[in-house]
C-alpha cells in the first residue's frame, strides 16, 4: 500500500531536480545560427550554478482547478551544494549527485542524479531560439523558448547574461497560458553571497542507492513518450526512474503492491486515464498522477506542461506491450537552476 510519504517523495524528487538538473528549452522560429545559440545558452545554464555562488528569494507560482496559487523560497548556492528551503520550513539540499529532502519526517534521500553526458541534449526533442531579452531581479537576460511541433511555445527560460544563470522558468500551456512559473525576486551573485551548504545531520544517503538495472518485478523502458531513462534507484518504499527529453524531466516511482487510496493527501481529483481510476495533483514542482497496474503503483511526477503530461500518463496507463515492457513511471519534473 502507497503512504504518504512515497507521494512526498515524489513530488519533492520533482522540487529538488528542478532546481539542480539541467533545464532545457527550445523553439520553433529562428535561424540555424540562433538555434544554436539558445541551445549554447541552456547548456551554459546547466554547469553555471557550478562556477557562481549565490543567495535570493524565488516566488512560484502554479495553476490549479481553484485557480493560481503562489508561494515563496530561499535559494543558496555554494561549495558545490544548494538549498532551497520553502516557506513551510521544508528544505531540499542538493550535493553532486545526491538530493536529500527533510520534511516532518525527518531527512530522505531522493534521487541519484544523472551525470551531465547522461541528459539528452536541449534540442534532443525541442526546437530551439532566442526571443530578446527581460529583466529579472534587476538584472538583464536573453529569454529563450521552448516550441511544440505545431510552433506553441512550450517554455520559457531567462538566462543571466553575465552569469548564465537561470533567473527564471515558465512552463505553458497548450493555448499559452502559464501552468507553473519559478522566478527569482532578488538575488546576490559573488564570492561573499552566501555560507557553507552541505550535508547536515541525519542525512543518510543510503536511502538512495543507484542501479544497474530495474530490479525483478519492476520495469522501466529506456524510452518514454520521447524522454529517455538516465538513472535508476532503489528506496525503501520503491524504485525510482529518473527520464529526461533534455527539456524537461520526468520520474518514474514504482511499487509492489495495492494502492490504498485512504492513505493518498487530500487535495487531488479522480479521474478516468486509458480507462484506469487516476488520482491527480496540481503541485508547485509538477503534474502527478497515481494509480495502479498489474500489482505495482505508480507514481507519475512531471515539470512538463499538461498535454505532454497527459500523454505519457495516458500511455503509461493503458500500456499494452510485453511485460518487460510495460512501464512503471513516477515521472519528475522540475524546476531548475544547475
Amino acid at each position: 500500500m502507497t503512504r504518504l510519504r512515497p507521494l512526498t517523495l515524489a513530488t519533492s524528487a520533482s522540487i529538488a531536480l528542478a532546481l539542480v538538473v539541467a533545464v532545457a528549452t527550445s523553439a520553433g522560429a529562428g535561424t540555424d545560427s540562433d538555434a544554436k545559440h539558445a541551445a549554447r545558452l541552456v547548456r551554459d545554464a546547466r554547469h553555471a550554478a557550478a562556477d557562481h555562488d549565490f543567495t535570493g528569494e524565488a516566488t512560484v507560482t502554479w495553476t490549479t482547478a481553484n485557480g493560481m496559487h503562489r508561494a515563496s523560497v530561499r535559494v543558496m548556492n555554494g561549495d558545490g551544494a544548494t538549498a532551497i528551503t520553502a516557506s513551510d520550513g521544508g528544505e531540499v539540499i542538493d550535493e553532486g549527485r545526491r538530493t536529500y529532502l527533510h520534511d516532518q519526517l525527518g531527512w530522505t534521500g531522493l534521487v541519484i542524479e544523472p551525470s551531465a553526458r547522461k541528459i539528452p541534449p536541449p534540442d534532443h526533442r525541442w526546437k530551439l531560439a532566442t526571443a530578446g531579452a527581460a529583466t529579472v531581479a534587476e538584472r538583464r537576460g536573453t529569454v529563450v523558448l521552448a516550441t511544440r511541433s505545431n510552433g506553441e511555445p512550450a517554455q520559457r527560460l531567462v538566462v543571466d547574461d553575465a552569469t548564465g544563470v537561470l533567473l527564471a522558468r515558465d512552463v505553458l500551456g497548450p493555448k499559452g497560458n502559464v501552468q507553473r512559473s519559478v522566478r527569482f525576486t532578488s538575488i546576490d551573485l559573488g564570492e561573499d553571497s552566501l555560507t557553507h551548504v552541505g550535508v547536515r545531520g541525519g542525512m543518510r544517503s543510503r536511502k538512495a542507492e543507484p542501479l544497474a538495472s530495474a530490479p525483478d518485478g519492476y520495469h522501466a523502458p529506456s524510452t518514454l513518450a520521447g524522454f529517455q531513462l538516465v538513472t535508476r534507484s532503489r528506496h525503501p518504499d520503491g524504485v525510482l526512474f529518473f527520464y529526461s527529453d533534455g527539456v524537461f524531466t520526468a520520474s518514474v516511482f514504482e511499487q509492489q503492491g495495492d494502492l490504498d487510496w485512504s492513505a493518498l493527501p487530500s487535495g487531488g481529483s479522480d479521474s478516468q486515464l486509458a480507462d484506469t481510476r487516476t488520482r491527480t495533483y496540481n503541485d508547485p514542482s509538477g503534474d502527478v498522477a497515481v494509480w495502479e497496474h498489474d500489482g505495482l503503483v505508480l507514481t507519475c511526477v512531471t515539470d512538463a506542461p499538461s498535454d505532454v503530461f497527459a500523454h505519457m500518463v495516458g500511455a503509461l496507463a493503458s500500456d499494452e506491450r510485453s511485460t518487460a515492457e510495460q512501464v512503471v513511471d513516477f515521472v519528475l519534473g522540475p524546476f531548475g537552476w544547475g
